[in-house]
């Protein structure tokens, strides 16, 4: 089985709740502040993405604000993947 790309992943996790009805502009939307992650929701959402991707965010990470948009999320996921690839 092929393994999901960090976009499809992100996508998916996102829309357990709720079908983003405008994918438009996707990599702009703050996942948090449009109610598709809630405030406990986004632990777990955290903890999936680590498990699945083999990789660690620090305390700092999280708490930025681009943490919470669904583009530079994905970049920081791809980013901390490349980085595990090469070590």
């Amino acid at each position: 089985m092929r393994k999901m790309t960090v976009r499809e992943y992100v996508l998916n996790e996102i829309q357990k709740k709720y079908t983003i009805e405008d994918m438009q502009h996707i990599d702009e939307l703050n996942y948090v502040e449009s109610g598709y992650i809630d405030s406990l929701g986004i632990i777990q959402f955290i903890v999936g993405i680590e498990e699945e991707f083999g990789i660690e965010f620090s305390d700092e990470e999280i708490a930025k604000p681009e943490f919470r948009v669904v583009g530079k999320l994905i970049e920081i996921i791809e980013g901390k993947v490349r980085s595990n690839e090469e070590s």
